[in-house]
């Protein structure tokens, strides 16, 4: 909920976090921002000399990314004296169970997948939506400051695609971050999407000077996230 990521966005700022990720959704990135601005009136208020805002950064996917399901299940199925755990953990109050709606409230939902497991009778399935980047470009890249994709082994063409249509914007982040799950052949993986990133089309290339002779051109600050789980 909105509240929540106001709230945390203040206290992780304050806290000295160097970067905050955030969906890419231009409701979310209007409260991180804003409450970025307050943590920043804040710091200065205090004489805080140690302060720097943080960055901001999205989340983007290239391909199916569990980073980015949601929960679903068809309540009408649901066995009446069932004591629904699944809306008892659910921390972000997306289960829910009353006279006037039935179900998982999507726009609550951030699949955390605590419900699971807990459903006595597996019932509930996660499903991946990737946010496709195209529709959410314009409006949300140029507000932030980095970018996290999320990626999986086998996923070239797809990441090749992103990384195009990332070009416009791409000079202006400070930050990209690749996620990529644990796989087999994920060493290969990383290294062809090395290429892409260092190919001549994109900004992280090399170009002739007035000599004819190559020169490097700006290569931005790339963050592996090798750990194993997006």
């Amino acid at each position: 909920a909105l509240p929540d990521i106001r709230n945390l966005t203040l206290a992780y700022a304050l806290a000295g976090a160097d970067c905050i990720d955030v969906a890419a959704d231009p409701a979310v990135i209007a409260a991180a921002k804003s409450d970025l601005d307050a943590a920043e009136k804040i710091a200065q208020a205090a004489q805080r000399s140690d302060y720097n805002r943080p960055w901001l950064m999205i989340s983007m996917s290239a391909g199916e990314d569990p980073h980015f399901r949601k929960a679903e299940f068809d309540p009408a199925i649901c066995p009446p004296d069932c004591p629904r755990p699944c809306e008892t953990i659910c921390p972000a109050e997306a289960i829910e169970f009353s006279t006037d709606f039935m179900g998982v409230r999507r726009d609550r939902c951030y699949g955390c997948g605590r419900c699971l497991p807990v459903c006595p009778w597996g019932l509930i399935a996660a499903h991946s939506r990737p946010t496709p980047l195209d529709a959410v470009a314009q409006q949300v890249l140029s507000q932030v400051d980095a970018l996290e994709i999320h990626t999986h082994v086998g996923g070239y063409a797809a990441f090749k695609d992103l990384w195009q249509t990332l070009q416009p914007w791409i000079d202006d982040l400070h930050i990209i971050s690749i996620s990529c799950p644990d796989d087999e052949g994920l060493i290969d993986y990383l290294k062809d999407l090395q290429r892409i990133i260092k190919a001549p089309e994109s900004s992280a290339s090399k170009d002739l000077d007035a000599s004819g002779i190559a020169v490097e051109t700006k290569l931005h600050n790339v963050i592996w996230q090798t750990d194993g789980r997006p």
